[in-house]
């Protein structure tokens, strides 16, 4: 964070402070901001960092599933990204079949409504990826994420089971990670996800406040865990729940809040934004 600073401050006023370096690059120093050129610099290099980001993070969830399938904890899988709005089908069990969908995202969760749950999967799981950028708190994108998801829910009834958060920079010096004391930075891309779980439906009227899952009443997320080398005793330090309840706030117009707790402490709380039925069509 004490480099990230100065380094905007850089970039942003490089033609003020080494005009002579642009121009060693062909550059005018009158066009770096007036011309664009920094700018369109900056969103050149943004698009391509989502695209190999994008690539990466589904690179690393293969990497699970490919370690998750040589230790038998799933039966098989399938990248999807190319055919459907879902990145993955897990096949957990066979005989009887038991399929999972997996979606991945990034660390602020701005295209969640692009994906979709497939009417075939018995859990719907979405897979964040914080890429690392020290500035960005995970609490803050966790929040995003989840008030996304709850939006969804509300206006689309799209049901998320579960949600994997994944920090990159959890366990290494720059973010230490506070589950295990005493071993902070020694965990680093080895840390596991931390396991988001949702009510076990939609919330209605009828039903304002289901019940949440747990890792019993659900497959995926308690294998992955595993996978990590979480023991059962240990488990509870990544697993938060994310309760969530409907309400009537004037005739015809709702509101979904929600609640995040963590070993039974409320952590974070929000609430979608009041709707009208009319406002899906």
């Amino acid at each position: 964070m004490n480099q990230v600073r100065p380094a905007i401050h850089l970039l942003s006023n490089l033609d003020e402070l080494h005009p002579e370096v642009l121009r060693q690059h062909s550059i005018e120093p009158a066009d770096y901001k007036s011309g664009l050129v920094f700018r369109s610099a900056i969103e050149s290099i943004r698009g391509t960092f989502i695209a190999s980001s994008t690539a990466g993070r589904q690179g690393m969830v293969k990497t699970v599933f490919e370690g998750m399938l040589e230790r038998s904890y799933i039966a098989d899988y399938e990248q999807t990204s190319s055919r459907y709005r879902h990145d993955f089908a897990v096949g957990i069990e066979r005989n009887p079949d038991y399929f999972a969908a997996l979606e991945v995202k990034g660390g602020e969760g701005n295209s969640i409504n692009i994906s979709e749950r497939p009417v075939w999967a018995r859990e719907f799981a979405v897979w964040c990826h914080l890429d690392g950028a020290v500035v960005n708190q995970p609490a803050n994108g966790v929040h995003a994420i989840i008030n996304r998801i709850n939006n969804e829910l509300l206006k689309r009834r799209k049901l998320v089971d579960v949600l994997l958060i994944k920090d990159l920079l959890c366990g290494t010096r720059a973010r230490p990670c506070p589950k295990y004391p005493g071993h902070e930075t020694e965990t680093g891309l080895n840390t596991a996800p931390d396991v988001f779980l949702f009510p076990q439906r939609a919330p209605t009227l009828d039903d304002p406040e289901p019940p949440v899952h747990t890792l019993q009443s659900l497959r995926l997320p308690e294998r992955i865990l595993r996978f990590f080398g979480v023991s059962e005793p240990e488990q509870n330090r990544h697993i938060w729940e994310v309760r969530m309840k409907f309400v009537e706030i004037r005739p015809g117009h709702f509101r979904s809040v929600f609640e995040v707790l963590h070993k039974g402490a409320v952590v974070d709380s929000g609430a979608s934004k009041i709707w009208e039925p009319r406002d899906s069509r």
